[in-house]
């Protein structure tokens, strides 16, 4: 994996950036914190103004595995197109589509409250209805790997069988045959008739993007990691306002500096 902010890495945002791109980026570990208060993590005011800025020259995406219920109050109109639910949920989704996911995760709650209650409760889980999607959380215990094993056993019981993205103290279950983040991404590339996509993203939910085989021409994952599939890396999440700060540069044909004065600018403008 390439360093996103060496040299080589910046030359590449530099190319990136005289291309047609749909600019996308997770959510939760990338554009904001991680947090043990998954209702409590929002974007800081500069990433906000940053995101903002960004997408006021090129079209912008954020792909998060959050409900879109809950992605856009987050977001708070610093993009306009947002996917969630790992990529069920989205601008280009039918509705049919959407109603059949509502109704299998309806299918698995009836199951998970009658067959799977005690048993998860007894590993420490804690189950979130997302309405179209499923996600099983576990953060806190003590040994993350045996739980999510078991977790998999468990949930591999649902019918209908369910698509299983495991993420950061996290189990995904997805409804059968449903859109998933790399997909949804690349639609909206399409959709929106740009070239290429461009994505950041911090676990393994991000992955299904990373290993896309057409329309993705950069993944910069959140962390070195030898196993991903993304190409880049930048070392911790606090640099994707050093990213998204270049790219405006490079965009701009302005020099770095110039960036940072306008930013204080709009900052020290809002503060009044």
């Amino acid at each position: 994996m390439i360093y996103l902010l060496s040299d080589e890495g910046r030359d590449a945002l530099r190319r990136v950036a005289k291309r047609s791109v749909l600019y996308a980026f997770d959510f939760d570990g990338t554009l904001a914190k991680i947090s043990s208060d998954r209702r409590g993590v929002k974007l800081v005011p500069s990433m906000h103004e940053w995101l903002r800025e960004l997408a006021s020259r090129v079209p912008c995406a954020i792909v998060s595995g959050r409900a879109l219920s809950d992605l856009v109050p987050r977001v708070n109109g610093a993009v306009s197109y947002l996917i969630g639910n790992h990529g069920v949920e989205g601008p280009l989704t039918p509705a049919a589509a959407l109603q059949t996911a509502e109704r299998t995760c309806l299918e698995w709650m009836n199951q998970v409250d009658t067959e799977l209650a005690g048993l998860l409760k007894d590993t420490g889980v804690e189950v979130e209805n997302k309405r179209y999607t499923l996600t099983f959380h576990y953060r806190g215990v003590e040994d993350l790997a045996a739980v999510e094993r078991t977790l998999v056993l468990l949930l591999n019981r649902l019918t209908p069988a369910p698509q299983l993205i495991c993420g950061k103290a996290s189990v995904n279950a997805l409804p059968p045959g449903s859109t998933r983040k790399g997909e949804a991404a690349r639609s909206l590339m399409i959709h929106l008739r740009r070239a290429g996509l461009f994505f950041v993203g911090d676990d393994e939910t991000d992955e299904d993007v990373f290993g896309l085989t057409e329309g993705l021409i950069m993944g910069v994952r959140v962390g070195y990691q030898t196993e991903s599939r993304a190409q880049y890396y930048i070392k911790h999440q606090s640099e994707i306002e050093d990213v998204i700060r270049f790219l405006i540069h490079c965009i701009d044909g302005t020099p770095d500096i110039a960036a940072d004065r306008t930013m204080v600018w709009l900052l020290r403008k809002g503060a009044t």
